[in-house]
């Protein structure tokens, strides 16, 4: 099966084209335009030029696609965490997403969303089971439907950014399975900060990105707050497109713990050639969540559309 995994970033769109195999994942081809598309207005000037290209990049793929799967980020997506279990009643989920909805989400309803839900890592202070819910607009995705059609196939799956980066850690990184996996996303404005385990979410933030020394800070508040909650990271990863060789040294430096970049490629198999062996290495925590899309079999999560 050939799988098409499709990143709408704020900088750009990225593209992974994959065969899945009994074996695992063999990487096919990897493009990116050079422009991002405004997924809020799809026929601006600056959105027409980037689909354009996209096009592009997609008729320059020679494999048949299988399957279309859709990794949106941080800008497009909402999360919440609420009470409840995999046996809660789906009337019981309505109800609660409705006043997060109401609570949270300026004039839109509960109808306006498509929602994946998942186990959370940890429970409340009272013990009590709770749910890790992502939520994206159904406007978003229907404009990626849109900008898609070339494909010819409805998208099988739709995830955060995030979280399909957490689906590369449990899939390039089994030899850290028994370690907390903190992975930090470095964008323009914001960065993603998620604590993963056993394919389940344990904390999730997000930080302002603009000054390193800032930012290092609150990561160093969250590390602290993290340890005497008892959950001490061991797997340190970083991605994303604003992360340079500066902020990696001097995070390590004033943490005094080891991170590194994410490898999304670590475990995916691959007939390539030099250039494109090169290309992964150079970009290789720029496509996590490219690699993440693929491998949906490690979200337990559920879609809901009410």
């Amino acid at each position: 099966m050939i799988s098409l995994s499709i990143f709408f970033s704020s900088d750009k769109v990225y593209c992974g084209l994959f065969k899945k195999t009994k074996q695992g994942i063999r990487l096919v081809d990897l493009s990116t335009t050079l422009d991002p598309i405004d997924l809020d207005d799809i026929d601006s000037e600056l959105s027409t030029k980037a689909t354009n290209q996209l096009t592009r990049c997609l008729n320059e793929f020679d494999e048949k696609i299988d399957e279309l799967n859709i990794v949106l980020d941080n800008e497009h997506s909402f999360w919440t965490v609420i009470p409840g279990n995999e046996y809660t009643k789906d009337k019981d989920l309505r109800k609660i997403l409705e006043l997060e909805i109401r609570n949270n989400v300026e004039s839109f309803n509960l109808d306006d969303f498509e929602f994946r839900i998942y186990p959370h890592g940890k429970k409340d202070e009272e013990d009590n089971d709770q749910l890790f819910v992502i939520y994206f607009r159904k406007e978003i995705i229907n404009n990626c439907n849109k900008i898609l059609n070339i494909v010819g196939l409805e998208p099988k799956y739709i995830v955060t950014s995030q979280l399909a980066s957490q689906n590369t850690i449990e899939y390039n990184y089994p030899d850290s399975s028994h370690l907390y996996s903190l992975l930090i996303n470095k964008q323009e404005e914001f960065c993603d900060l998620t604590v993963s385990n056993d394919k389940k979410t344990f904390y999730y933030d997000l930080l302002k990105s603009g000054n390193d020394d800032n930012l290092i800070s609150e990561i160093e508040n969250v590390l602290n707050n993290l340890r005497s909650e008892d959950i001490q990271p061991g797997n340190l990863l970083l991605s994303g497109p604003k992360l340079t060789k500066e902020f990696i040294e001097k995070l390590n430096n004033e943490t005094s713990l080891e991170f590194n970049r994410i490898n999304s490629f670590r475990l995916v198999r691959a007939n390539v050639d030099k250039r494109m062996k090169d290309y992964c290495f150079r970009t290789a925590h720029l496509f996590a969540p490219v690699v993440g899309g693929v491998l949906y079999s490690y979200d337990s999560g559920k879609t809901f559309k009410f």
